[in-house]
């Protein structure tokens, strides 16, 4: 099992991929403050409050921990190495070793990309003469984009294992949200705080974009039985899939 762990954790970390999606996971959230976020500062607002409406789109960083977590997984499908990871060893070991690399490897996204965007952040203040403020609510906020981002790597690598496709995962764990989830949250939120991506985004606090969702302690446990059906569904499935 160790072993099992270790080469997960190997793979999840070599290459110069994990370095793009590193860099995609800070640019993700500049991209969201580009398309919905500028209006939300106000010249006349204060630090507090525009440090607020800045942070708020460390929600983008789990979408990222979704798809490294997927591809972890699909990865070994499309380059037909998932026969000789199974054949060194256990199936269980393979399952379990990818779905601790999912979780270390959204922390890493989750952190990356928090502080990333707070650099980032603070330069945009700055160029409109206002601060970001680093406090005690900032830690709270990158705190609650690392535990989203470790839930959304491990729901990732359970997406992997249902949909072992590259292309169909990736549209899942990416596309999905943006496109049905946000929309829901907008316009149904009684509805969407059920979903797994948006009890995600309500973990990393997300209130203030999506006011109807539910705050982060009751958004947790949502999102925990998200991921654990997830896993269950992606064992199974890859527990009778034929290894070829």
């Amino acid at each position: 099992m160790r072993d099992s762990v270790r080469a997960e954790l190997l793979k999840a970390c070599s290459g110069f991929w994990m370095l793009a999606v590193l860099a995609y996971a800070i640019l993700l959230p500049l991209g969201a403050w580009r398309f919905a976020g500028r209006g939300m500062l106000a010249s006349g607002a204060s630090a507090a409050e525009v440090s607020r409406a800045m942070l708020v789109y460390l929600i983008a960083c789990p979408i990222a921990a979704t798809f490294v977590g997927s591809y972890l997984v699909t990865r070994d499908y499309y380059y037909k190495s998932i026969t000789r990871a199974v054949l060194t060893n256990r199936k269980d070991h393979v399952y379990a070793g990818k779905l601790l690399a999912g979780a270390g490897s959204g922390l890493a996204v989750g952190m990356v990309g928090s502080l990333g965007w707070l650099v980032i952040a603070g330069l945009i203040l700055r160029g409109r003469d206002q601060t970001l403020l680093l406090d005690g609510a900032t830690a709270q906020a990158v705190g609650g984009c690392a535990a989203a981002s470790v839930l959304a790597g491990v729901l990732g690598v359970a997406i992997g294992w249902i949909v072992p496709n590259y292309y169909a995962a990736t549209s899942i764990s990416m596309l999905l949200p943006l496109a049905v989830e946000v929309p829901l949250a907008l316009a149904v939120p009684e509805i969407a705080r059920f979903l797994p991506d948006t009890a995600l985004a309500g973990v990393a606090q997300a209130q203030p974009v999506f006011p109807g969702i539910f705050g982060t302690w009751t958004s947790l446990p949502i999102a925990a039985v998200w991921v654990a059906l997830a896993a269950f569904a992606g064992w199974r499935l890859f527990e009778r899939r034929e290894i070829r």
